[in-house]
């Protein structure tokens, strides 16, 4: 399909909106891992920026994992359980206090896996969806999802953080848009079981 036929498709805007909600907690941790750092668990400058180094790891990680993994199991069930481990990240960071630092590493990291998880699926998934020929306008068009991601997320953690002096009513909101993800990747399967049977 080209653009124009992929945005009459109501399929493209489950995918798109799950795109926003799968990135979301991810940019909204890593717009502000070292301060989360210094702030949650109490690190200094020095270790807060070794924080920031293992959530690119884990991003770089997830990417290729679930590329793999999506070859096995499929676009979507991936993505379901990618949207799952944010769940857990983000509320492991819920849960965080100070001087947790092993707990902090490990909602980060999680997060970090998901995160990358959607980058690397994401591509391929639109192709399959869309078909291969029209993928770089029609993924151009998909990413819109993720700079809304790029967006929003950053801007909550901080005016949350401003508001109330802590980032916890930001992690509530990030795991509501990831339960929200799950309630997505079950409305495409849906919706493509149905154009299946229409075709």
């Amino acid at each position: 399909k080209n653009w124009k036929q992929m945005l009459a498709s109501p399929i493209f805007y489950v995918m798109i909106i799950l795109l926003t909600c799968g990135a979301f907690s991810g940019m909204m941790i890593i717009s502000q891992a070292a301060g989360l750092a210094q702030d949650m668990v109490q690190m200094n400058a020095m270790a807060a920026s070794t924080a920031v180094s293992v959530l690119a790891l884990f991003n770089a990680s997830g990417r290729i994992a679930a590329g793999s993994l999506s070859d096995k199991i499929g676009r979507i069930y991936t993505l379901m359980i990618a949207v799952v481990l944010s769940i857990i990240g983000v509320g492991i960071l819920y849960m965080t206090h100070q001087g947790d630092i092993l707990k902090f590493y490990i909602g980060v990291s999680v997060i970090g896996i998901s995160f990358g998880a959607f980058m690397g699926v994401f591509p391929g998934f639109t192709a399959d969806q869309f078909g291969p020929k029209n993928n770089s306008v029609n993924y151009g068009i998909m990413f819109i999802g993720f700079a809304a991601a790029g967006f929003f997320g950053p801007t909550v953690m901080k005016s949350v953080y401003l508001k109330d002096g802590t980032y916890t009513r930001a992690f509530l909101i990030a795991l509501a848009l990831n339960c929200a993800g799950v309630l997505l990747c079950v409305l495409y399967r849906q919706l493509t079981k149905k154009s299946e049977r229409n075709v």
